[in-house]
């Protein structure tokens, strides 16, 4: 642990936290100074439900979208393809829509105004996050699967870059939904599912992948945890709604290096107190600077 007075450092290394001259390939999550403390304290990360993200679209994009090229192809589709494409124009016509519980994070080097007035409020922190370490937490779901077995946990783990479309469709969101409408063959691992149902599984899944391009500036990519059982929902308040989350564990009790490599401080007053304090309770190889951008919010 780091016990200095956290001299300013913020001319020392860059806003994005690297040398100069280095690309930051980190992944940020951007959140308050309140949660900040909070995952430190619990060694968890809270994933949301899909549908309770800020971006009102999530979900119901892609369907509309699947709905819009299912009828496109069917005015120029006849035979047996026009048989799948009814029961799947049906299928989307009354949606089962996969619970999706999402961690987001972005890939914009962890100091970028927008997102400091959308998630940091008053006074917040990037916390950047190794994407190689990310992915070791979604690769004992990929074993699984590759055996046709559950993950230990019961959860499904998927990291992935998301992509920005029209939300009147374009050629990226056209390919995805006609790959999943011209190989409707359960893979092994979905082997226990019907066809209507890795339908609507993998449309589903596709929705943590595809955003609205008015959120093109976030860069974000996305940790999608899925099959949860009921039993391991919680809830939590935010304002005007009640949020379903499922928490995941950053290790509890144990350094969260390698997994955290860094946490920039957003604009705030006391921000040079701010670092002082952060340094003094993680590990001393995370590397702990503050935003550069002249931004006032008090």
């Amino acid at each position: 642990m780091q016990h200095d007075e956290g001299q300013n450092e913020m001319s020392d290394i860059a806003a994005t936290g690297s040398p100069a001259g280095q690309t930051d390939e980190l992944l940020y999550h951007y959140t308050t100074v309140e949660s900040f403390v909070n995952i430190v304290n619990s060694g968890e990360l809270w994933a949301s439900h899909i549908r309770y993200q800020n971006d009102t679209s999530e979900q119901r994009l892609i369907w509309d979208q699947v709905r819009a090229r299912i009828k496109a192809r069917l005015d120029t589709t006849r035979g047996d393809d026009r048989d799948r494409l009814l029961l799947f124009q049906s299928l989307a016509a009354s949606p089962i829509e996969l619970d999706l519980y999402l961690l987001c994070f972005s890939k914009d080097g962890g100091d970028t105004l927008s997102q400091w007035r959308g998630y940091g409020g008053s006074a917040g922190v990037a916390i950047g996050f190794d994407p190689d370490e990310l992915k070791k937490r979604c690769t004992g779901f990929t074993a699984a699967i590759s055996q046709n077995q559950r993950h230990p946990m019961g959860w499904a783990f998927l990291l992935d870059e998301v992509r920005y479309i029209e939300p009147t469709g374009d050629e990226q969101s056209h390919q995805v939904i006609d790959i999943i409408i011209d190989n409707p063959s359960p893979t092994v691992h979905e082997s226990r599912f019907s066809q209507e149902e890795v339908f609507s599984r993998r449309i589903s899944l596709s929705s943590s992948r595809l955003k609205h391009k008015a959120f093109r500036e976030e860069k974000e990519w996305r940790i999608a945890i899925f099959d949860v059982p009921v039993d391991t929902v919680q809830y939590r308040a935010r304002r005007s709604m009640m949020i379903p989350y499922v928490p995941l564990d950053l290790g509890k009790g144990h350094s969260v290096w390698p997994l955290m490599r860094r946490v920039i401080v957003g604009p705030s007053p006391n921000q040079i107190e701010t670092i002082a304090a952060i340094k003094k309770r993680l590990d001393d190889r995370i590397v702990v600077t503050g935003s550069s951008i002249p931004y006032r919010d008090w």
